[in-house]
């Protein structure tokens, strides 16, 4: 059985954007600031995202997926928790990708879940 999902490919490619968002948004430092924890956010999440979704189409295990959901909601938090806001294209990249990567974990979970039950 081929457990290769397209999905993985949508989480691959939402880390890569992830990874090269700070240096391609205009992110300007916020007030007493810098863009340094942002940064460190997107690239780290990114390369999560990418080793996760390398993981998941090499050798598929069920976790991958859950810890790409977690992944996903902490994108979605982050910028609240991280006080990036009020940094509107930061928050737009990071909750789109939250989003993105947590709708393809619980995806894949859910069609996993499926496929052992029938």
């Amino acid at each position: 059985m081929d457990t290769r999902h397209f999905q993985d490919w949508i989480t691959l490619l939402a880390g890569l954007f992830l990874v090269v968002t700070p240096f391609l948004l205009s992110i300007p430092a916020q007030e007493g600031g810098s863009t340094w924890l942002l940064t460190v956010n997107f690239v780290a999440s990114g390369i999560a995202a990418i080793v996760l979704a390398l993981a998941a189409l090499t050798a598929f295990r069920q976790w991958e997926e859950w810890l790409d959901i977690a992944l996903g909601l902490w994108l979605v938090a982050s910028p609240w928790i991280l006080g990036f806001s009020d940094l509107k294209n930061a928050v737009w990249a990071a909750v789109g990708a939250g989003v993105v990567i947590a709708a393809m974990g619980a995806w894949t979970s859910f069609e996993e879940m499926g496929q052992h039950s029938a």
